[in-house]
């Protein structure tokens, strides 16, 4: 699966919050990236804030119910307990992930919570004209708590739902590429077959060698083992 050279993470571990508008596909990649870390042997778990809209899967709690992935999900605890309850389950040597519900612009939510408890951050996102304005609320609220001097995790940003054989996804990441963003080199395909990601839901995930998700647990861990340093 991942490969055999996996980077040493630090003793306390690290903590990845996904994020992005709902439907982009969040809980779907933690869901396999949790399956692909534990085959690889690396020490996982799941924190789940997200509470999914009408026309979205069950929430990963849900599909932790359902099927295995490989390592416990936790659902999330009131916002003032976010981030001791973060650390609290995050491995030893390992790896937390943070599922989130759709962004909204509005005081008092989770995401802020969320934010001050993790290491890393990954935006989900679309490649599309939409999806990278209607981000423009998430990269706004990462630079405001850096330039307020507050804790802010570092930023990755993870194309989704792309199609391999068009342009949309290079040009996305180009124009963030060009405005500074770190674009992780993983992406995952739109698939709409019966075995495609975004089927997965209530189904142990399928764990294929030199996959998108295979190559992206790979991918994150080297950059949390660099982010962390």
């Amino acid at each position: 699966m991942t490969s055999p050279e996996t980077p040493a993470l630090p003793p306390g571990g690290v903590r990845i919050a996904f994020v992005g508008k709902g439907g982009s596909g969040k809980s779907t990649v933690i869901g396999h990236l949790l399956a692909h870390w534990a085959e690889d042997g690396v020490p996982a778990a799941a924190l789940d804030a997200d509470e999914p809209g009408d026309e979205e899967n069950g929430s990963l709690v849900e599909w932790a119910d359902l099927a295995d992935l490989g390592a416990p999900v936790y659902p999330a605890p009131s916002r003032a307990g976010i981030r001791e309850r973060a650390k609290q389950l995050t491995p030893a040597g390992g790896v937390l992930a943070v599922d989130t519900g759709a962004w909204v612009r509005k005081a008092g939510g989770t995401h802020f919570a969320v934010l001050s408890a993790v290491d890393l951050a990954v935006l989900t996102m679309a490649p599309t004209r939409m999806e990278l304005d209607r981000a423009g609320s998430i990269l706004a609220a990462l630079e405001h708590l850096e330039s307020v001097g507050a804790h802010c995790p570092k930023l990755r940003i993870l194309l989704t739902m792309t199609n391999p054989s068009a342009a949309a996804a290079d040009e996305q990441e180009a124009a963030l590429t060009d405005a500074g963003y770190q674009v992780l080199r993983t992406r995952v395909p739109r698939s709409d077959s019966r075995d495609g990601y975004g089927q997965a839901f209530g189904r142990p995930p399928r764990l294929v060698s030199g996959s998108p998700m295979d190559q992206l647990a790979a991918e994150l861990l080297d950059v949390s083992a660099e982010v962390v340093r």
